[in-house]
């Protein structure tokens, strides 16, 4: 079942992106697409900030979900995915070919949408903030505002965590900006974004519901997005090790809680049935088709075959050595992640099972996580949910967290990486034991991948395992797709240039060293 808060998403904020010097004004988009009403207009009781705040979700939805053609740069897939090293890209693959072979410069426009995107949806939520904050006693109760306030700032923490991953050095705009004359400021410190964001979330602990959420932001999702930032503050560039610890506190307060727990079938996860289950510690709403809130699970990761007939037209194949590290006699997140069939010629829910049904050559293999009904009429359009962090994520995180520590053990190996290979279906054979610290960073990286592909973590997991040249240059796929980064890739190329649009638009930003 849908979650009651799409039922807002019909109406939300529109704030004009501030750094393509389009209108400024601050307006409210209501149900009727030509009707206006002011911020002061809205704001003035309860029911106006809850509909103020949805536009804070829908900003997020529009910006790091893996949403249809209302989002030209999805930051899941663009950063997440696509430059990494769960799948290639052929030629045919337009920009996202140029994002996968490291070939993006200040002027590829995929790059400059991103921005432009990240920071509009940015602009809207610290209008979500500042305003909501603002409201008087007799406009709304202080604990609903402080609630909704908290809610915000963490939506706020994950598009600064977008933008301070994908270009490292970025301007840190901590209030809305309504004015032009605002739009040349100076690039932050990576450590100092990073702080703002561990701020945000801590200020915003105290006053968010314990529930599971329905879609809705939560003390779990909090600790866990604290935790990864945390962890994320381990690596590169700032490698502050200091922050193993804290990582830990905020992860096991999530796993202490009560609320989240793995579903027993790794399959079922990623059901329309499931999108919030027990699992999902936070999930970014999606709905489809024809509901202009639809996504590009299920098809874009969907196998060949048309849409209708629970395929994708998917413009990206399976990277060889991401199949290769599954079990694949026996882990089930194989089947479940790997498209082997031809949508047209196969039922999708027998496929899983029927190996005679596995006819697609290697070098075209697909990704298939979310299984598509057959018949449907997604295309652009899926329903399936984002899920942005998940439950088997936390138990993944919690063991780095020790391990970086050099604390892990194997009972804590039992409790996190061994229940999700349990759950996978492997053997006894199959689990994993306590090794050396390098020998288990080693084995939680693997693992990540293959429990979360595809969910938007890959690139920056390897950045910070300090894995990410060695996995991008490695990529020697060849066959039907656009080349490999292998022959492209330099060290620089960890982080994203800043467009060449926006340098002309701000004299005072300077560009990431060797772009």
């Amino acid at each position: 079942m849908k979650k009651d808060r799409k039922n807002y998403l019909k109406a939300f904020i529109l704030l004009g992106a501030i750094i393509t010097l389009s209108s400024c004004s601050d307006t409210f988009l209501s149900e009727d697409p030509d009707t206006f009403v002011s911020p002061p207009l809205l704001l003035v009781n309860k029911e106006g900030a809850q509909t103020y705040l949805n536009g804070a979700y829908d900003a997020v939805q529009q910006s790091i979900a893996p949403t249809g053609g209302s989002n030209p740069a999805p930051w899941s897939i663009y950063w997440g995915t696509t430059a990494a090293d769960e799948v290639v890209f052929p030629n045919w693959g337009g920009e996202r070919k140029l994002i996968y072979l490291h070939q993006v410069t200040p002027t590829t426009g995929a790059i400059n949408q991103a921005w432009v995107k990240y920071y509009e949806s940015l602009n809207r939520i610290n209008s979500v903030v500042d305003r909501i904050d603002a409201m008087s006693p007799d406009q709304i109760e202080s604990d609903l505002k402080n609630q909704y306030v908290a809610e915000a700032k963490f939506l706020r923490t994950t598009l600064n965590f977008a933008l301070v991953s994908s270009w490292e050095n970025v301007p840190l705009l901590k209030n809305e900006v309504t004015s032009l004359d605002d739009i040349n400021v100076t690039q932050a410190a990576p450590s100092e974004v990073y702080d703002f964001m561990v701020s945000d979330l801590i200020s915003a602990l105290p006053y968010l519901p314990t529930e599971q959420g329905g879609g809705r932001v939560t003390t779990g999702a909090a600790n866990a997005l604290l935790g990864k930032i945390y962890l994320q503050m381990t690596g590169f560039p700032l490698n502050q090790t200091d922050k193993f610890p804290l990582a830990e506190q905020a992860l096991k307060k999530v796993m202490d809680s009560g609320v989240y727990e793995l579903l027993p079938d790794y399959a079922t996860v990623f059901d329309l049935d499931n999108e919030q289950s027990q699992e999902m510690v936070f999930s970014i709403s999606l709905d489809g088709p024809a509901l202009g809130e639809g996504g590009i699970l299920g098809f874009f990761f969907g196998p060949q075959g048309s849409v209708q007939n629970g395929g994708g037209w998917g413009t990206c194949h399976i990277n060889h050595s991401f199949a290769d590290s599954y079990d694949i006699e026996n882990d089930v997140r194989m089947i479940n992640n790997i498209a082997r069939h031809n949508a047209n010629n196969t039922d999708p829910e027998t496929a899983v099972t029927d190996p005679a049904s596995w006819t697609v050559a290697k070098n075209t293999w697909r990704g298939w996580k979310w299984h598509a009904e057959s018949p449907n009429g997604y295309a652009n359009d899926s329903p399936f949910d984002y899920p942005y962090i998940r439950y088997a994520d936390v138990l993944l995180l919690y063991a780095e967290a020790l391990n970086g520590q050099n604390k892990l053990t194997q009972g804590v190996i039992d409790n996190t990486v061994n229940r999700l290979r349990t759950r996978a279906g492997l053997t006894a054979a199959d689990m994993m034991v306590l090794g050396s610290q390098e020998d288990n960073a080693t084995e939680l990286l693997s693992e990540r991948r293959k429990e979360l592909c595809f969910e938007g973590w890959r690139r920056n997991d390897l950045i910070r395992f300090g894995k990410y040249a060695e996995s991008i240059s490695g990529i020697t796929q060849g066959g039907p797709n656009a080349g490999d980064p292998i022959t492209q890739y330099e060290d620089f190329e960890i982080r994203w240039p800043i467009p060449d649009a926006q340098m002309q638009l701000n004299p005072n930003l300077v560009q990431n060293p060797g772009y």
